[in-house]
């Protein structure tokens, strides 16, 4: 009975640990099955991506296959070959820990071929790169006693020679030199890529010593040289540029860091309108020559980029917006896209004025057809914002409000916010909106309670606002306001506004004063205008008055027509005959009505002396 019970537990337990692995490896499946479901087919886009891989691999240019894997999605499926490539180039290019593990993962799909042979041999120089010498003499020696000899025996000879002190027979001199040229060109990149320049800078002397090859050491001298220059220690970047044009002249190497040396003597002037013309101009011909021939180098973007810059401190805003657009076309996804954008923004906000200053309106209409995705793209609402801002100087507020309100969803530089919404809040005032108007202001006088004293646009609406809705404010306002350095034209409207709103409200002392305070801006019909209103109602304050405007104008017709209905109606007719007859000489209204009064008072003796 305790055996039988003891063999039931047994079988429990085996059914327990059967199920628990079953449910384990099931999860493993689904994981797998996760895995390998978010590997994605090459899209067309990215299959055209791989043949230029393998054809830059063709060629050895190893950097650009690994500029152009770097733009592929790390999802993507690849097959063993294509793996052995990026492993190869990343191994080339000084990048031996991304070599080792392409190599390992191209291996796993290939054990016991030719591919795994080759796999296993990149391998072996990855771990020589990171200096894990044991695990490379490991690999060498499982190569060399498998059936992998018999395709690698040379390369697996050369490198017990060079590595491992091994004493080896019948070695073909070539792949010796080979070998050597690809570990030591490795290193060199591997050192710069470290920033190791010192041992770089070793490592290339080794490299001529060891392999003979002179000629292909400017490669990487000049790639010593960018190093330098890219880290700031310009000095030590001139020094290797002059050295590869002393020693390898009328070669790619040595007119790239021609370039460099004029950039070099441009970048650091300290006043570059002293730099000699030639020294530009030179310079811009090489970024020229750059563009034309060696397109798609990393330099020829940089070239570019100084380009543009160049025309941009030379004020050249044309240039800079016929370069931009150029330069995104060709390098979309550039380092320097947002300074471009920038330097594109602030160029096409310099062209505003000067267009409209030489009354090119059309052109700059179709600058902004063309340019409107770029515009866009730089979040270029300065522009419109100046746009709009230059119809508003003339007035044309249709046009102004259009450019205005495409300047709201783009970025507004914020020393320019605050003019940019007066102007929204002037134009909702000029179209008669004044609900917009009043939310505008307010928010204005909430955002920018601080600044507002100090911009005189403000003020002008402010006053406007008040003469209409508070008279009392709006009259201390308006004499605030006309002390400020508001346009003419601002000053005669806020004058203009608060003489009539005060002369309808009755208010003739305060007019009167507003009149002898402000002469500049007073003209005839001004004192015309309030000698009409005070002369039933206040004869004292017309009497001041009208002598202060016949200072002022003279023997005016309608100045002597009001003196003289002024008089007879006090009686004191001895004094108008002599205005009346000056009248009656006159042309205009003024003399025409004198003659029928003349001609009425007339009728008015002749009617006495009948009744007396």
């Amino acid at each position: 009975m305790i055996r039988l019970s003891f063999f039931f537990w047994v079988i429990c337990i085996l059914c327990f640990l059967y199920t628990n692995l079953e449910v384990r490896s099931q999860v493993q499946r689904d994981k797998s099955r996760i895995i390998f479901h978010n590997i994605t087919k090459p899209s067309p886009e990215e299959e055209k991506l791989i043949r230029e891989l393998e054809s830059a691999y063709r060629s050895r240019d190893y950097e650009r296959v690994v500029n152009i894997h770097q733009t592929l999605s790390p999802l993507i499926s690849l097959s063993a070959e294509e793996m052995l490539q990026i492993a190869e180039s990343y191994l080339r290019t000084g990048d031996p820990k991304i070599a080792l593990d392409y190599a390992e993962r191209a291996i796993g799909l290939r054990r016991g071929t030719e591919l795994a042979c080759r796999g296993r041999l990149i391998k072996s120089k990855a771990f020589l790169l990171l200096g894990r010498e044991k695990e490379a003499f490991s690999e060498v020696k499982n190569l060399s006693e498998d059936f992998c000899k018999d395709f690698l025996e040379e390369e697996l000879k050369a490198l017990r020679l060079l590595y491992f002190k091994a004493k080896e027979d019948k070695l073909d001199p070539k792949i010796l030199k080979s070998l050597t040229e690809e570990i030591l060109g490795a290193k060199i990149n591997q050192y710069l890529k470290m920033e190791k320049f010192r041992e770089a800078e070793q490592s290339i002397y080794d490299y001529i010593n060891l392999t003979g090859e002179y000629t292909k050491a400017k490669d990487y001298f000049f790639k010593l040289a960018e190093r330098y220059f890219a880290k700031g220690e310009i000095l030590t970047a001139k020094r290797f540029y002059q050295l590869i044009i002393t020693e390898w002249d009328n070669t790619k190497e040595a007119f790239l860091s021609k370039f460099r040396l004029y950039q070099i003597a441009y970048e650091r002037a300290t006043v570059k309108e002293l730099l000699p013309t030639k020294t530009i101009e030179d310079l811009l011909t090489y970024i020229t020559q750059i563009k034309v021939k060696y397109p798609k180098e990393k330099i020829a973007e940089e070239a570019s980029y100084l380009g543009i810059r160049i025309y941009f401190e030379r004020k050249n805003w044309v240039k800079v917006r016929e370069q931009v657009k150029e330069f995104l076309k060709i390098y979309a996804d550039s380092q320097y896209k947002a300074q471009i954008l920038d330097l594109f923004c602030q160029a096409i906000q310099q062209l505003v004025p000067i267009k409209f200053l030489r009354g090119e309106i059309n052109n700059l209409m179709r600058l902004v057809e063309e340019d409107q995705i770029y515009i866009r793209e730089a979040s270029c609402g300065d522009f419109y914002y100046m746009l709009g801002g230059e119809f508003f100087k003339y007035k044309l507020w249709t046009w102004s409000i259009h450019y205005l309100l495409s300047a709201y969803d783009l970025k507004i530089s914020p020393q320019h916010r605050l003019d940019y919404y007066l102007k929204l809040a002037h134009l909702a005032e000029e179209r008669d909106e004044r609900e917009l108007f009043n939310l505008l202001m307010n928010y204005i006088e909430k955002k920018w309670s601080k600044e507002l004293m100090k911009a005189p646009e403000f003020l002008y609406l402010h006053t406007k606002r008040n003469l209409r809705n508070d008279l009392t404010l709006g009259l201390k306002l308006l004499n605030i306001s006309l002390k400020e350095p508001l346009p003419l034209v601002y000053k005669k409207e806020l004058f203009h506004l608060g003489f009539y709103r005060a002369l309808e409200a009755k208010k003739y002392s305060q007019v009167y004063t507003l009149i002898k305070t402000h002469q500049d801006l007073t003209d005839f019909d001004h004192y015309y205008s309030l000698l009409i209103e005070v002369l039933n109602a206040e004869p004292k304050l017309f009497e001041e008055i009208l002598k202060d405007a016949q200072k002022r104008f003279g023997n005016h017709t309608k100045l002597s027509w009001l003196e003289a209905y002024y008089l007879e109606r006090k009686g004191e007719l001895k004094k108008t005959s002599e205005i009346w007859e000056h009248l009656e000489k006159s042309q205009g209204v003024e003399g025409e009505m004198a003659r029928r009064y003349r001609t009425f008072r007339d009728l008015i003796n002749k009617a006495q002396r009948l009744v007396y």
